[in-house]
């Protein structure tokens, strides 16, 4: 395959920015949008029919500010500084010290290994920093107040206050969208005196990791290689560079220094009651060791950014600004919520700005564990991609808030993993697919595996993971795109291919016992040699579902449709049990692993319903009531809702509330309890929410809110299907079947639904009100037959029109 810079220009307009050498700053200008999608203006929504200056106001009243330094900003977890990205670059923005401001870098494609600090010394792959950035005073003093630190999250911003005696500096710091780019406006306010500043970027020093720092053409410059030979070196190769430069202008004194770090400084003027603006340019390129095209040197990629950096005038800054406004405007307006309740809107719309940051559509590498926010050079679990739900959280409820276009970095890393997977089946016996529990992102740069045929003995010991159910949880994020879009080019191409070869896994893998299929020799939790997971028999009847839908959409595989559903009917039941007297889901049916021996696990993480209810989705609200009441005993007894120790804190804060709206848990005292939640694990430096088990997967529990407002299982919408009668609320979605939704509760009573189709088809809307009567007209006022049976109204929909619903 071809090497792969950071900065490919993509469906988003993403700006091959390191591919510039110096001249006229017009050349790097990126493209800008016109507005959002459809034309409309960026204050209109996209389409969606949210209004930006309703949802600005929102988001004003829950922007994470502090007044005192952010402590323990470097850390091997999710950091609690203030977060910045594009969804390639990761910014974190902290500093102990209320004299200076520091800025820390990561980049997706920037990935090598790193050391465990536990002895004996093990190396494993890991997403690894690019050094930090740090602003100061040299020799001013602190004023005693007036510190300050805030995000804007509906501009993507990080505004800083630095009280000096006699100058008081404000820096606002953002990342372009459309370049790798970090802009740093610094000001003073009129009357007040000049202040020499300084900045400094610093790597560390390390011979693993080769670096180097210096001062060329007015800028400070910082090179990075991922494995120096000899130490734990994989295929892949990466380099990366910054250039920091002071825009239109030139550091003064500058220094070198090569310590326990690398760094580069230089000093430049404040003026009082001026400003000035540092930028930030980054480039990386990674390619794996077979690849015989040539690569760039550190060197030049230095010396690229530079040229970059030196060039960049005010146009460009005006282009990007622009840019940089109306992508979040567009993403702001793409859904809302109006929840009544301050809190829940701290949580929820910190945790979309964490996914806004996270990923976008285009770049090279989805967002791992910690997304491109690392601190060290040892972040835990290496920040790998966790496919037994860590990797997969962060899109739970990233669909139906209308932004399935942010899936599709992780949805090419899956697909692009296949016949890695493929093979390592083969070769241990089996059919079809099957999917280890973590991946670097390796694969990614490297020419796919011939194909192998498959053994002629099954070694299920030879299968990539002791968890059989990781690959159709990798692809859950892919059949969701389908669900919610109905794109069937994408069906046909990438999906419906992936789900036959999980299919013919599941179904070598399973053993027939003379009445039933039984899945054996898998694991619930990791380490385990367990029978029939919940996970397993759910996510197993979440394939030969979608398979049934979509072979007769697509009209193939006629033959195979019998063979499914008589797999379905076969496969064994979830498995139950009594506990405390009530039957409640066990995590499986025979469970043998020694270090979490039972099968039903109060205080624990869901696991024990993550296969039927969610995210495996076999029975939602409305669904079976005898496995719904089983889930409600289930989660009773566990008490597991992300305020104790254990589990339920650990990994399940994105899993407990989600399955509890999903079937129906009493709506007020679901609230209060995701509220208590979200207190107990609160982080007021960045408004997240932080569980030990992980990072921002936390964001996934925006699902839990949004099918608390609106459910579209089983293709019928609800509208407040798990929402208090005595709170107001309103909010716009898309449901599955491509439909925007909107609708408001005031006073227990819902007046109307509205809906845009996006692919067309039939809707069908369970009535909010109980006349039993339903009148339908579309966006022209045209009336539309409507179909209102038990409860529902069913009607036609072209894709493109909207339609109002009323009793």
């Amino acid at each position: 395959m071809s090497p792969k810079e950071s900065i490919l220009r993509h469906p988003l307009s993403r700006r091959t920015v390191l591919a510039a050498t110096a001249g006229a700053a017009a050349a790097f200008a990126p493209a800008v949008s016109a507005g959002p999608p459809g034309g409309r203006p960026p204050g209109r929504g996209s389409a969606s029919g949210v209004r930006w200056p309703d949802v600005r106001s929102q988001l004003a009243a829950v922007n994470p500010q502090v007044n005192t330094p952010i402590q323990k900003v470097v850390t091997n977890k999710y950091t609690p500084g203030m977060l910045l990205g594009n969804g390639d670059l990761g910014v974190v923005v902290g500093d102990s010290s209320a004299a200076q401001q520091t800025f820390h870098f990561g980049k997706s494609d920037f990935w090598g290994d790193n050391r465990k600090t536990v002895s004996p010394l093990v190396w494993q792959n890991s997403i690894l920093p690019v050094g930090w950035l740090t602003v100061s005073a040299p020799g001013a003093i602190p004023a005693a107040a007036g510190y300050s630190m805030v995000t804007d999250i509906g501009a993507a911003q990080v505004t800083t206050v630095l009280p000096f005696d006699g100058t008081t500096v404000t820096m606002t710091s953002w990342t372009a969208d459309q370049d790798n780019v970090l802009i740093t406006e610094i000001s003073s306010a009129v009357g007040d005196a000049d202040l020499t500043l300084a900045a400094a970027v610093v790597l560390p020093a390390d011979p693993a990791y080769p670096s180097a720092a210096g001062v060329a053409d007015g800028a400070l410059w910082l090179t990075r290689q991922n494995n120096a030979p000899g130490y734990a070196e994989v295929g892949y190769k990466a380099s990366v560079a910054s250039a920091t430069v002071v825009m239109g202008g030139s550091f003064l004194a500058t220094t070198t220094s090569t310590t326990t770090t690398v760094s580069a400084g230089g000093t430049f003027v404040l003026p009082g009651g001026g400003s000035v603006v540092l930028l930030t340019v980054f480039g990386s390129h990674g390619q794996d060791l077979s690849d015989p095209s040539p690569a760039p040197t550190p060197d030049d990629l230095r010396d690229q950014a530079i040229a970059l950096a030196t060039s960049i005038r005010g146009r460009w800054l005006h282009d990007a600004r622009t840019a940089h406004r109306d992508f979040w405007i567009d993403f702001w307006t793409r859904s809302g919520v109006v929840l009544g309740d301050a809190q829940l809107e701290a949580y929820y719309f910190n945790a979309q700005y964490v996914l806004g940051c996270a990923t976008r559509s285009g770049v090279h590498n989805p967002p791992s564990l910690w997304a491109s926010w690392t601190t060290n050079d040892t972040p835990n679990w290496g920040g790998r991609y966790f496919l037994n739900y860590n990797a997969e959280a962060l899109y739970y409820g990233a669909f139906s808030s209308n932004h399935a276009d942010l899936s599709e970095p992780y949805r090419r890393m899956i697909l692009n993993e296949v016949p890695w997977q493929r093979n390592t089946t083969h070769n241990a016996g089996y059919q079809g697919t099957a999917f280890q529990r973590s991946l670097a992102p390796f694969h990614l740069y490297q020419t796919p595996p011939a194909p192998v045929p498959v053994a002629a003995t099954k070694n299920y010991t030879k299968l990539p993971a002791d968890q059989k159910s990781n690959g159709v949880f990798a692809a859950l994020p892919l059949i969701w795109h389908w669900e919610y879009t109905r794109d069937v080019d994408y069906l046909r191409s990438d999906l419906y291919p992936l789900l036959r070869e999980l299919d013919a896994f599941l179904r070598d893998f399973a053993v027939w016992d003379g009445t039933r299929w039984v899945f054996q020799h898998t694991s619930a939790h990791e380490g385990g040699d367990d029978t029939n997971p919940n996970l397993d028999l759910g996510f197993a009847r979440k394939v030969a579902n979608t398979l049934l839908d979509t072979s007769v959409l697509l009209g193939v595989d006629a033959e195979l449709r019998p063979v499914w559903q008589d797999f379905l009917n076969k496969l064994s039941d979830y498995p139950t049990g009594t506990y405390n007297g009530v039957t409640v889901f066990l995590t499986g049916e025979v469970i043998n692993n020694p270090g979490l021996p039972d099968t039903f696990e109060p205080g624990n993480q869901p696991i024990n319903m993550e296969g039927v209810i969610f995210p495996g989705e076999q029975c939602a609200i409305a669904g079976d009531p005898m496995l719904r009441q089983y889930a409600i005993n289930s989660l009773t007894q566990m008490n597991s809702w992300g305020v104790t120790p254990g589990g339920n804190s650990n990994n399940g804060f994105c899993k407990e509330f989600v399955i509890a709206a999903r079937v129906g848990w009493p709506a007020e005292d679901l609230l209060q309890k995701l509220k208590a939640s979200i207190a107990h694990l609160w982080r007021p430096t960045n408004n997240t929410v932080f569980q030990g088990g992980g990072g921002i997967e936390t964001t996934g529990t925006t699902e839990a809110l949004n099918s608390m407002l609106m459910q579209s299982e089983g293709g019928v919408i609800r509208v407040f299907p798990c929402w208090p009668s005595g709170r107001d609320a309103s909010f716009t979605l898309l449901a599955k079947g491509a439909f925007v939704v909107g609708a408001a509760q005031r006073g227990g009573a819902v007046d109307e639904v509205t809906l845009l189709s996006r692919a067309g088809g039939d809707a069908t809307l369970q009535l909010p009100w109980t006349t039993g009567s339903a009148t339908v007209v579309d966006d022209l006022g045209t009336p539309v037959a409507a179909v209102v049976s038990g409860g529902r109204a069913t009607f036609a929909t072209v894709a493109g029109r909207g339609y109002q619903v009323t009793p």
